[in-house]
This record gives structure tokens, C-alpha cells and sequence, in this order.
């Protein structure tokens, strides 16, 4: 019988496999929302009414996809993810926030509560409040927009150093991060691992404007 990662690596090599496989929630561009994570963990009965969801991409407002729910959608795919979100903090020191729809989330402690006068909600790149906004939601909205913080551009003197200060090459710190989490998934699943590299894109619309900087 064909577990979840020989058919991910069938699929991959354009052989055929005993069915299609299925990837939710392995990348930030193959996600759910965390509201819709909510209602579908609701729907299965894999929660209490008002339990939350994390939610581990906050640009997107992506939720995240827990074991029991991979398990019973028989997901083949696990995520392998960096340890900061687009807008450059961590995913760590969890707190309560509720969507605009009145979803129950988690968001990590860099995600940024205080609402604008018309009730927009600002985020800052590294979570820093010191700097100018990087995102804006809406209100009433989903998800961010990248705010353009970018200064007037001259045409005629453009240097490709200024546009680096993004990027760079990923630390030992995380590089560990993706070691040993792709050593864990690896032993504690059968599913293929989707890794993740997130701010090595060059020309990611994602990240024109950045927002993590």
C-alpha cells in the first residue's frame, strides 16, 4: 500500500499513484485561512465551540494545520516552516485575538492588537512599533496589505546594494531550525515534508514591498 510520501514522490517523478495527493497547509501559499480552519475543525468535531486556532502567518492570516486534522483529512503533506513569519517575528509567545468574523485565534506575542481610528489594524516589521507600519487589514478585512513605505525612485542612479537589506544568507540559528525539524518529521510521519525557505525569493510579490524590514 502507498503511504503519503511515496505517493508525493510518485506524483513528482509524473508516475502514477493510487490517487492524487493532497497538500493543506504544507506552504504559506497552500494554506487556509484561520477562520476556515476554525469552522472546518468544528465541523469534525475535533474541538470544543471557541477553541483556537494558531495562526502562523499572519500576512495571510493562515491557521494551522494540526496533526488530528491531517489525519483526518489523510493530508500527505507536512509542513517544514522557518521560525518567523513574513513580517519578521517569531512564532512564539502565543496570545488570544479574535478576527474581525469573531474567530478565536492565537497570535504570536510580536502580532500587533491596537487597532487604528477607523478600526484598521497596523503590523510592524519584527514587531517593532518604532518603525513605520509594514501592513495594514482592513477593517472588516481577511488578511494584510503590504504597506509602500519605499522613499521616491531615481531612474538614473539605482544601485542593486540598496535593495539587499532583505536578504541574506539564513542563519546557523535557523538552518539548526530546518535540521532537526526535518529529522523529526521524517521519523514521526509517513507524509513528504514541505520545506519552506521563506525571504530567499527573489521577486516574491509577497515581498515587494517587504514587510518583515
Amino acid at each position: 500500500m502507498t503511504n503519503s510520501r511515496e505517493r508525493v514522490n510518485l506524483a513528482l517523478n509524473h508516475q502514477e499513484a493510487d490517487r492524487i495527493p493532497l497538500d493543506l497547509g504544507g506552504s504559506v501559499v497552500t494554506g487556509m485561512h484561520a477562520s476556515s480552519v476554525y469552522n472546518l475543525r468544528q465541523a469534525l468535531k475535533l474541538d470544543t465551540p471557541g477553541s483556537p486556532v494558531k495562526v502562523i502567518e499572519p500576512y495571510q492570516m493562515l491557521g494551522e494545520i494540526e496533526p488530528d486534522l491531517i489525519e483526518a483529512l489523510d493530508i500527505d503533506v507536512v509542513p517544514l516552516i522557518s521560525t518567523k513569519t513574513l513580517f519578521g517575528f517569531k512564532n512564539e509567545g502565543w496570545k488570544p485575538w479574535t478576527t474581525f468574523d469573531g474567530t478565536p485565534v492565537l497570535v504570536p506575542e510580536g502580532f500587533n492588537t491596537e487597532p487604528e481610528p477607523n478600526g484598521d489594524i497596523l503590523m510592524y516589521p519584527e514587531g517593532d512599533q518604532t518603525a513605520p507600519p509594514s501592513g495594514r487589514m482592513p477593517k472588516d478585512g481577511w488578511y494584510f496589505d503590504t504597506i509602500i513605505r519605499q522613499e521616491p525612485i531615481d531612474e538614473d542612479n539605482l544601485n542593486v546594494e540598496d535593495n539587499l537589506e532583505e536578504f541574506g544568507p539564513i542563519s546557523d540559528e535557523e538552518l539548526e531550525h530546518f535540521r532537526r525539524e526535518a529529522e523529526r518529521l521524517y521519523t514521526e510521519t509517513d507524509r513528504a515534508i514541505f520545506a519552506n525557505f521563506g525571504g530567499t525569493a527573489f521577486g516574491d510579490i509577497a515581498l515587494v514591498p517587504t514587510p518583515m524590514a
